[in-house]
């Protein structure tokens, strides 16, 4: 399979003024007149191109990107950061776009993992930072409405003062966006409880492509054709550019009940959760951790399989659910570890820190989240640490299960190296790994998206029928290429030699 860092041709270069080197594609020039067009829409303060900013706004938090950062290499470099305040000034945007011909890259948090956020083929960037108020709160209905760039954190924080939680937690919580949640399909840690983003998401505004405005209202569900909303969910900013979303919200949980077991295996452990979720409980965490991460993770537990849950809710429903997985641990060799491996687990769970620590000294890391149904679950597991230790240059390979479904699970795997050729073992381990889910029946991804480095693999998750359709759609709804490019899935002028 050919290196995925091979970019476009067609695009001019102007990199003099520059200092900075970029190792997937250069910075290329804005026409004439296009700046000067964008001021007068945003205003002179919310345009810039500054390097310091341009820098700022060129990756995301794409591992192998960081890696070659820390040695003075980008990705990429925007031609321009635009900051619009409203859809209005997004639509106004986009139509300049469209007449000028320049490709537009939407960032939100910038926490993305696969590039997706990168300003490739010379793009500016549109960032919907500003775009970041919490519109309102209808407790009878129990949705509330924000803008798309607001932060996850800031989101809870303005529903959990009213006694309300949206229920998607993800591990970048701190540092994401709604708008990037719905772009990437994401999940966040509570959903076996409240599902995933897609779930949550009643009704949304959209900026199209050629700057027409789609309003989707809010309503629990409707028979209207195929669903519109679901062009956005996951199209990671390709399609069109959400500027505000309804979503749904739940009341504070009354009580809180933590247990851990330890398992003798993984698929021990797998099949314990099946049963639970088959007995109708339904926990809001439910995590899977192997022997190396629950050595690494828990104090004292050593070298187990750890399984932690939380239920939550109203009194008499939560601690009948903590009964049932309770019961169902015991019976199938589960002991007991307490609740102080779930408090370790909520007191670390934001850390993202050790992978850049590890970049620090020359290694290499990143995490593949991926699912298959319960009946693959376990093998997954095995296939996946096996091909992936078996890449030349490997340090570690660890994996949990992080997200549950009656019908199977997210297993979220973990590798570090410190090989010769950086790149060659980087891409060799995702191949090793995409190669073990696909055998194994599992999609090549849970919730973490596309982005640039997964498109690669697109056509062996979605078939070339797939993949056709997808581009399809694409250039039917932005036909001029403005959104996004390189990103999702190749643009058919654009494929790899």
């Amino acid at each position: 399979m050919p290196s995925p860092l091979v970019l476009p041709r067609r695009i001019r270069y102007d990199v003099s003024e520059m200092k900075v080197k970029t190792f997937m594609s250069p910075r290329g020039t804005l026409p004439r007149g296009f700046p000067d067009s964008v001021r007068r829409i945003v205003g002179d303060e919310h345009v810039s191109r500054r390097e310091a900013d341009l820098i700022s706004y060129s990756l995301d938090y794409w591992l192998y990107g960081i890696f070659r950062s820390q040695k003075g290499e980008l990705p990429a470099l925007p031609s321009a950061i635009v900051s619009p305040a409203s859809a209005a000034e997004i639509q106004e945007v986009l139509r300049c776009a469209n007449d000028y011909g320049v490709p537009v890259t939407p960032f939100g948090g910038g926490s993305g993992v696969l590039g997706g956020a990168i300003p490739l083929h010379g793009s500016i960037i549109l960032n919907l930072q500003r775009m970041n108020r919490f519109l309102s709160l209808d407790e009878v209905s129990l949705v509330a409405e924000c803008e798309a760039g607001i932060m996850g954190g800031n989101l809870e924080l303005e529903l959990t003062h009213r006694g309300y939680s949206a229920g998607n937690i993800p591990q970048s919580l701190f540092c994401s966006t709604l708008g990037g949640w719905i772009a990437t399909r994401a999940a966040g840690q509570f959903s076996t409880k409240y599902g995933k983003i897609e779930d949550m998401v009643m009704g949304m505004e959209v900026v199209l492509p050629d700057g027409d405005l789609l309003n989707i209202k809010p309503v629990p569900r409707r028979s209207v054709g195929p669903s519109l909303q679901d062009l956005f969910l996951g199209s990671e900013g390709a399609l069109g550019i959400v500027t505000r979303a309804t979503i749904s919200v739940h009341p504070l949980p009354a009580l809180t009940v933590k247990q851990s077991f330890v398992f003798p295996s993984i698929e021990v452990a797998v099949d314990v959760v099946r049963r639970i979720l088959r007995a109708e409980a339904r926990p809001a965490v439910v995590r899977i951790f192997d022997e190396a991460e629950s050595e690494r993770y828990f104090t004292g537990i050593g070298r187990k399989v750890t399984t932690i849950f939380i239920s939550e809710g109203e009194r008499e429903y939560t601690s009948l659910d903590g009964k049932v997985i309770r019961r169902i641990s015991r019976e199938n060799g589960g002991k007991s570890a307490g609740d102080e491996p779930v408090d370790i687990w909520l007191q670390k769970r934001f850390d993202i820190g050790l992978g850049p620590l590890l970049m620090q000294h020359g290694g290499v890391v990143d995490t593949i989240e991926v699912s298959a149904l319960f009946k693959d679950a376990a093998r997954l597991y095995t296939d996946m640490v096996a091909s992936m230790k078996a890449v030349e240059g490997v340090l570690e390979v660890s994996g949990h299960y992080s997200h549950f479904y009656p019908e199977g699970a997210c297993l979220y795997m973990t590798f570090a190296g410190i090989p010769e050729d950086p790149l060659r073992y980087y891409r060799d381990t995702w191949d090793a790994a995409m190669a073990a889910t696909l055998r194994n029946n599992g999609s090549i991804s849970h919730h973490h998206g596309v982005g640039f480095w997964r498109m690669q693999y697109m056509e062996r998750e979605l078939g070339a029928s797939g993949v056709k359709l997808l581009r399809s759609v694409r250039g039917a709804i932005d036909p001029k290429g403005i959104l996004n490019r390189g990103k999702l899935v190749d643009d058919k002028e654009e494929q790899r030699a």
